[in-house]
């Protein structure tokens, strides 16, 4: 007999969205989180899914987490470079270094 409850994927990503951001995460930053959470989830991978949003709201009311917050380079070598995600969420931070990442790629090959 199952123990959980069941949701479409697409009422559960709404509520991730609004439960962020009514903390404070802009929007884009609350979307982004949702999809992957959801991804996660989806994918099976329920450790890194929205079992994670107890820990991330007790993050954020520590000042662990911040909201809002985007990685800096703290060292730029051209083709390699070091960031800093200044306690933002891993998925914004880790999708800005790819970007980063891609177009230094581009530019170093």
């Amino acid at each position: 007999m199952p123990t959980g409850h069941r949701f479409l994927a697409t009422d559960l990503h709404q509520f991730v969205v609004s439960l962020f951001t009514h903390l404070g995460s802009t929007p884009g930053e609350a979307t982004l989180v949702a999809d992957h959470l959801i991804a996660a989830n989806l994918a099976g991978h329920d450790s890194h899914g929205v079992g994670m949003i107890p820990s991330y709201v007790k993050s954020h009311a520590g000042g662990f987490l911040q909201l809002n917050r985007h990685a800096t380079v703290t060292k730029d070598a051209g083709a390699v470079v070091t960031l800093d995600g200044n306690a933002g969420f891993g998925q914004v931070v880790a999708h800005e270094a790819m970007q980063l990442g891609i177009e230094k790629a581009k530019q170093h090959g």
